[in-house]
C-alpha cells in the first residue's frame, strides 16, 4: 500500500515543476479522485430502555432499522468490492445485529447481538439493526467501507439515545464483606467493607451527586464501640453515622469492630426526592445488613469428611517410575503400585460462640481409636450409655462398665471418649481424654479434667446419661494436629491398611479454648463413630446363583471395594421379590439384615428358606433375593423346577351302574415339594362297553397353595350286561393331565364285570 502513495507524491512534484517552468502548459492540473459517501438513515434514534435485555426480533419496540447506502463521488449508488463494517461505541447501551440469513436454518442472525460485525452489501445497499440494552445513555454507531475507486476508508456515524426514567433513587442493595469480623486484639480481621448500590427506577445506577452526599451509613442501636468511616463530599468522615457519595451508583464505608460481641446492624439511607442527604432526607429509602462481631475463640467443632475424592490409595514410592506396560493412575484413583494402605481426608470446622470461623492458625488435634471390639455384639467391648463424668474433675463412672474385663480391660494410656452432644444439655462434656487409672470395673480417672458443663452460666449435672467408649488405636493412625484456615477448617489424614476395611472406629477433633463464663481453660471436642472405608465403587457378590426354591439353601454374600479388598463387619441387607410364596433369611421373613456381619474375607453366610413358590419358566425365575448395602446391590434368582406330576387315584374301576370320582393332580419340584400356581390341562377318552363315556371330557385348572387341583368326573356305560348264554362286555378309558412344561400323568378307567352281570352264575358260563 506504500507504493501507490509514493507514486502520487512523485506525480504532485512533477506537476509543480512544470508549473514553475511555465513552458507550454495549459495550467489545467488533474487532482486525485474523490471518495464516495455513506448515508445512514433510521426509523428513529431514540430507543426505550430494555431492562430485561430482550433479544432482537421483528417489530421489537427496543429495535431500530438502519439503512446503509454507499454512493460514489458523483452521487450514484455504487457496489462495494469489500465488506462494510458496523460498530457500536457503547454495547451496554446499544448493540447491533444483521438480518437473518434464511440459508442458515440453525442460526437466527437477527437474534444475535454484536459490538462490531462486517457483512457484504447488496450493490452498495444494506440494512442492519440497533437494539437497546439495559443501560441508559448514548451510543455512536459507526459504519465504514473502502471506496472501490480510491481504496480509502469512508465512515459515517449515527448517535442513538436510550432513554431511562427520572435519575432519582428507587432501590438500593447493601452487603458487607466479610459478614463477620473480630474484636480488636483477637488476632483476626476487625474491618468489614459495607457496599451500597443505588439504582433509579429503570434499574440504572443513579448519577454521581456532584458536590453533595447521597448515601447515609449508620450503626443501628448500640454501637458496642464500633465505628464507620468513609469519604464524604467534604473529606474523611468517621463515627456511628457518616455520609458518602456514590460513584457509578456505588458507595462504600468501612465498619471497624468494637469490643462488644454479637450482631451489629448497619443501615444505609438515600433520599428519593433529590438524591441528596446533605440537605436532609425528605423521602427515605433504606436497607439494612448485619455484621457479626466475635472474639474468634474456639467454642465448637464439627467433624466431617468429603464424600467425593476423599480417599487416596497410597503408592509404594512416588519416586518410582512404573514400567511402561503399567497404566498410570486413572479416574478410579488406583495407582500402578498401590502399597495396601489408604488415607482418608478428615476435616473439622471450628467456630466461635457467634458462629464465626475461629482466628486462622488455631491448632486442632485429631485422634482415633478402634479396639477392643466385640464383633458378636457389634459394639466396642467397653462402651455404654450410662456414663457419668465429674464436671470439672477427672472421675468417670458407669454402672454397666467393664473397665477391668471388657475386651481384656483398659489401662493407662487408653482413651475415654464421651459423646456429650448426644444428650441435650451435655455438649460441653463431649470429650476425648487419656485414661490415667482404672479404679474398678465401673470407675476410672482421666489424666485431665472434664469441662464444667456451664455454658448457661452455672454447672449442670444430669447424672449417668452419657454414651461413651473406652478404647485404643490398633489398626489406624491419624495426623496429630492441623491448623485452621480463614474459614475455620483444619484437616488431617486418617491412615489404615486394606486388611481393616469396615472396622469401626472413633475419630475426634479437639482444641484448647477459654471458658467464657469462668475465664479458665476449657477443651472443645467433637467425636464421631465411623469406620475405615474402602475405595468406591464397591461390589456385592452372592453365590451360588441361582438357588433352588421351596427348600433351605445357603448363600455366601461378599462385599469388596474397588481394589477387591474385603470389607469386614458390614451388615448387609436383603429383600425378596416373589409373586407367590414366602422367603426368610436367617429366620427373618421378607426383608431385613443378615444375622451375621461380614468376616475377614468380606463374606457372610445367608441361610435362605423359601416355600410356596411357583414353578419357573425358561424366561422367568420363581423369584429373586436381593442383597444390598447403601447403593450397592446384587440379586440371586430363585428357581423352582417342575419335576413330576402326580395323580390320585391312578386307576378307577367302573361298575355297571357307573361311578363319580374326584381326581387330585399334584405338581412337585425336584425336591418333592408341591408347587402352587402350575397350570394343568386334561383330556378324557373312553371306548367299548355300552358306549362308555367320561364327563366332563376336558379339564383346565391351576394348582393351589398346597400344590394340587382336582377334577371330578363321571364314568358311565362301561358294561354290557351278560346273559346265561352271553358274556358281558366291558369298556375302558383314560384321563391324561399335562403341564406347559410337558409333564403328564394319566388315570385309567376299566369296566369290571360283577356276578350279577352273569345272571347270578359265577363264573359266567
Amino acid at each position: 500500500m506504500k507504493f501507490p502513495t509514493k507514486t502520487l507524491g512523485l506525480l504532485f512534484a512533477s506537476l509543480a515543476l512544470a508549473s514553475c517552468g511555465g513552458g507550454g502548459g495549459d495550467g489545467g492540473a488533474v487532482g486525485p479522485p474523490l471518495n464516495g459517501t455513506i448515508t445512514l438513515t433510521t426509523t428513529r434514534t431514540t430507543l426505550p430502555l430494555n431492562p430485561n435485555n430482550v433479544l432482537p426480533y421483528p417489530g421489537s419496540p427496543y429495535m431500530a432499522e438502519v439503512a446503509f447506502t454507499y454512493r460514489n463521488n458523483a452521487g450514484v449508488i455504487t457496489a462495494l468490492t469489500n465488506d462494510a463494517t458496523f460498530t457500536t461505541s457503547s454495547p451496554s447501551t446499544v448493540s447491533l445485529s444483521s438480518p437473518d440469513d434464511p440459508t442458515t436454518t440453525d442460526i437466527n442472525e437477527l437474534a444475535q447481538r454484536f459490538v462490531s460485525f462486517h457483512d457484504t452489501t447488496n450493490n452498495g445497499s444494506y440494512v442492519f439493526f440497533a437494539t437497546s440494552y439495559d443501560v441508559a445513555g448514548t451510543s455512536t454507531i459507526t459504519a465504514s467501507a473502502t471506496d472501490p475507486s480510491t481504496n480509502q476508508t469512508v465512515t459515517k456515524t449515527l448517535v442513538f439515545t436510550v432513554a431511562g426514567t427520572t435519575p432519582l433513587p428507587a432501590a438500593l442493595d447493601i452487603s458487607p464483606s466479610p459478614a463477620s469480623v473480630y474484636i480488636p486484639g483477637s488476632g483476626g480481621s476487625t474491618n468489614s467493607v459495607i457496599r451500597v448500590q443505588v439504582r433509579d427506577g429503570a434499574n440504572q445506577p443513579v448519577p454521581n451527586p456532584g458536590a453533595v452526599d447521597n448515601v447515609r451509613f449508620e450503626i443501628v442501636g448500640s454501637t458496642g464501640g464500633a465505628i464507620l468511616s468513609t469519604t464524604s463530599s467534604t473529606g474523611p468522615a468517621t463515627g456511628p453515622s457518616v455520609s458518602s457519595q456514590t460513584i457509578n451508583g456505588i458507595a462504600t464505608a468501612s465498619f471497624q469492630a468494637g469490643t462488644t460481641q454479637g450482631p451489629i446492624q448497619i443501615r444505609a439511607t438515600v433520599d428519593r426526592s433529590d438524591n441528596n442527604v446533605s440537605n436532609g432526607i425528605g423521602d427515605a429509602i433504606s436497607a439494612t445488613t448485619t455484621v457479626v462481631v466475635s472474639d474468634g475463640k474456639l467454642f465448637s467443632l464439627t467433624l466431617a469428611s468429603p464424600i467425593i475424592n476423599a480417599l487416596r490409595v497410597n503408592r509404594v514410592s512416588d519416586g518410582v517410575v512404573p514400567p511402561a506396560d503399567l497404566e498410570p493412575p486413572g479416574d478410579d484413583g488406583i495407582p500402578p503400585d498401590p502399597d495396601a494402605t489408604y488415607s482418608l481426608t478428615v476435616s473439622a470446622l471450628a467456630k466461635d460462640r457467634q458462629g464465626n470461623p475461629v482466628v486462622p492458625g488455631t491448632v486442632i488435634r485429631f485422634g482415633v481409636v478402634d479396639e477392643p471390639f466385640n464383633v458378636a455384639a457389634d459394639e466396642f467391648s467397653m462402651s455404654g450409655s450410662d456414663g457419668d463424668a465429674q464436671e470439672g474433675g477427672t472421675l468417670f463412672t458407669s454402672v454397666s462398665g467393664e473397665f477391668v474385663t471388657g475386651g481384656g480391660g483398659a489401662g493407662p494410656g487408653d482413651v475415654l471418649v464421651v459423646f456429650g452432644k448426644e444428650v441435650q444439655g451435655n455438649s460441653d462434656l463431649e470429650s476425648a481424654l487419656t485414661v490415667q487409672r482404672i479404679n474398678s470395673q465401673t470407675s476410672l480417672n482421666t489424666s485431665s479434667s472434664f469441662n464444667l458443663n456451664n455454658t448457661t452460666g452455672s454447672t449442670v449435672n444430669y447424672g449417668p446419661v452419657l454414651p461413651y467408649v473406652v478404647a485404643r488405636a490398633e489398626h489406624g493412625n491419624i495426623t496429630a494436629t492441623g491448623v485452621t484456615n480463614d474459614i475455620g477448617r483444619a484437616s488431617a489424614n486418617l491412615n489404615y491398611t486394606i486388611s481393616t476395611l469396615g472396622y469401626l472406629n472413633v475419630i475426634w477433633a479437639q482444641g484448647e479454648s477459654v471458658d467464657t463464663v469462668t475465664g479458665g481453660a476449657k477443651r472443645v471436642t467433637d467425636a464421631e463413630i465411623g469406620s475405615y472405608p474402602g475405595l468406591a465403587p464397591g461390589t456385592i457378590v452372592a453365590s451360588p446363583s441361582p438357588i433352588i426354591g421351596n427348600r433351605s439353601e445357603q448363600v455366601q454374600v461378599c462385599l469388596y471395594d474397588a481394589m477387591l479388598a474385603p470389607l469386614q463387619r458390614a451388615r448387609i441387607g436383603f429383600s425378596f421379590q416373589l409373586t407367590q410364596g414366602t422367603g426368610s433369611v436367617d429366620g427373618v421373613s421378607g426383608s431385613g439384615i443378615l444375622g451375621t456381619s461380614t468376616g475377614a474375607n468380606g463374606c457372610a453366610i445367608a441361610h435362605v428358606v423359601t416355600s410356596g413358590l411357583t414353578a419357573s419358566t425358561e424366561t422367568e425365575a420363581s423369584g429373586t433375593l436381593t442383597f444390598s448395602l447403601g447403593g450397592l446391590t446384587t440379586s440371586v434368582n430363585i428357581i423352582v423346577n417342575l419335576a413330576t406330576l402326580q395323580v390320585a387315584p391312578s386307576a378307577i374301576t367302573v361298575p355297571a351302574a357307573g361311578i363319580t370320582r374326584t381326581i387330585t393332580i399334584t405338581a412337585r419340584d425336584t425336591g418333592g415339594s408341591a408347587i402352587p400356581g402350575v397350570a394343568i390341562t386334561g383330556a378324557c377318552t373312553a371306548s367299548g362297553g355300552a358306549g362308555a363315556t367320561i364327563a366332563p371330557a376336558t379339564f383346565g385348572g391351576v394348582t393351589g397353595p398346597a400344590g394340587s387341583t382336582t377334577h371330578t368326573v363321571t364314568a358311565s356305560n362301561f358294561i354290557v350286561p351278560g346273559t346265561p348264554t352271553t358274556p358281558p362286555v366291558s369298556g375302558s378309558g383314560v384321563c391324561t393331565y399335562t403341564t406347559p412344561q410337558g409333564l403328564s400323568a394319566s388315570v385309567s378307567f376299566n369296566g369290571v364285570i360283577q356276578t350279577a352281570d352273569c345272571g347270578g352264575f359265577s363264573p359266567c358260563p
